[in-house]
């Protein structure tokens, strides 16, 4: 297992904090907007559909996509943007280096087809998951 290159070792409540931080006020945008929260789960839990969600949730559709292409969308500067979205932009960026800074081993799940639970879950140095979820309405 591989974690970034940090000269400190944080804590899994670091980290967690380190999120909530970077998500403060940041919505993810799609039909609706909607905030990021941080969640986690039990020590020893594998990073898989079954096991993050359960089984009742397989009945609904579970894709897996890069962390890259999940915020690609939001860190894309577009000529025509004016000093809010390109602040904007410098969140995500720093949303996306705390993510990566901290976690290994990192997953991007979207369950559901219309409205969709947005999960990103990684593994801390020791071993805890730690993820954010939001929401995406897709019509």
């Amino acid at each position: 297992m591989v974690y970034p290159l940090s000269a400190e070792i944080v804590t899994t409540a670091e980290i967690i904090d380190r999120l909530q931080q970077a998500t403060v006020n940041l919505l993810w945008s799609s039909e609706s907007d909607y905030p990021f929260e941080v969640v986690t789960w039990q020590q020893g839990v594998e990073i898989t559909p079954i096991a993050l969600f359960g089984v009742d949730r397989l009945s609904q559709s579970i894709e897996t996509i890069a962390l890259s292409d999940f915020f690609a969308p939001v860190l894309t500067v577009e000529d025509w943007y004016d000093t809010s979205e390109l602040k904007q932009v410098e969140r995500y960026t720093e949303l996306l280096h705390a993510i990566e800074s901290h976690l290994a081993e990192i997953q991007v799940f979207r369950v559901g087809e219309v409205e969709i639970a947005i999960y990103i879950v990684g593994k801390t140095p020791n071993g805890d998951l730690v993820g954010l979820k939001t929401q995406a309405i897709e019509t």
